[in-house]
């Protein structure tokens, strides 16, 4: 199961290329993800799913995503493929320098179309613009050499403005994959039932689809099984729950979970420690952001 963690980002702008093989390095275990700022995501090698703002891609060499802050998001390797993508993170509060100043990047880069993601497709030689001026950030962000704040500055400044360009200049650039209706409206359903048992005849009866048709359609589009997806949304609760000062008990019942036993094994499996090391933690103010 992966569980949706806020990552905050202790640093106002990140920037990093990445490669690893599939299998080796784990990174089909890197859980759904949220930041408090926008997410530069150029896939560059290999084969995977990219899940973000409830779609599904398949990212082909030069597929530059734009997530913005809080989107749910996370890149799963398909095959045994070299993975090789660059990411750069900037803050919420770093882009926004960007967008007050007197540009036009600021009907580009919108702070209230936080729910969809933006993609660009870069011919060869925008790829390879982009990554020179790419690792010249990532070089200044950590070498940290005096005045580098400056060539970071003009780096993202190069970055952002190549970014605009790109989209402003095709009418195709925001293509999605398309997620059924069906998807959303399963969604939908779990978040207006989780307190109660959910089963696929329910699903079946309730959207008048084969529930196995249902369960296929959901993970293609998601990345998750139903189960994974329930079990997820009621963790979520539970934490709430304990946050808000509810007992252990009364988070287990109150969030669907009809089996104690099964409520502390399975909490603990996900958010690493148990339901009542949990709420003491919340009680003294001990949490920290992943939680």
């Amino acid at each position: 199961m992966s569980e949706d963690v806020f990552t905050p980002m202790n640093y106002p702008v990140m920037c990093y290329r990445k490669s690893s093989t599939p299998g080796i390095q784990g990174d089909g275990d890197v859980p759904f993800h949220r930041h408090d700022g926008f997410e530069f995501y150029l896939f560059l090698d290999g084969s995977v799913n990219f899940f973000a703002a409830g779609s599904v891609f398949s990212p082909v060499r030069g597929d530059l995503f734009i997530v913005g802050p809080e989107q749910s998001h996370r890149a799963i390797s398909r095959g045994y493929h070299q993975y090789d993508r660059f990411i750069i993170n900037l803050r919420r509060d770093r882009m926004k320098e960007f967008l007050t100043r007197d540009n036009d990047l600021v009907g580009t880069f919108d702070f209230s179309e936080l729910s969809t993601v933006k993609r660009v497709r870069l011919a060869s030689d925008r790829i390879d613009e982009y990554c020179s001026v790419a690792e010249k950030l990532e070089k200044a962000v950590y070498l940290r050499k005096p005045c580098d704040d400056l060539l970071v500055d003009a780096y993202l400044t190069e970055i952002l403005v190549l970014i605009a360009r790109e989209l402003s200049g095709s009418r195709d650039q925001e293509e999605q994959g398309a997620v059924p209706d069906l998807v959303s409206e399963v969604k939908n359903y779990i978040f207006d039932h989780l307190t109660e048992q959910i089963s696929l005849d329910d699903l079946s009866r309730q959207f008048f689809f084969n529930g196995k048709y249902i369960s296929a359609t959901f993970k293609k589009y998601t990345g998750m099984t139903l189960r994974s997806y329930i079990l997820e949304q009621r963790i979520m609760l539970a934490k709430r729950l304990l946050r808000e000062g509810s007992n252990v008990s009364e988070a287990c019942y109150h969030s669907g979970f009809l089996d104690y036993t099964n409520f502390i094994r399975s909490f603990t499996h996900s958010v690493g420690m148990s339901p009542g090391k949990y709420s003491r933690c919340a009680r003294a103010g001990a949490l920290g952001g992943k939680y």
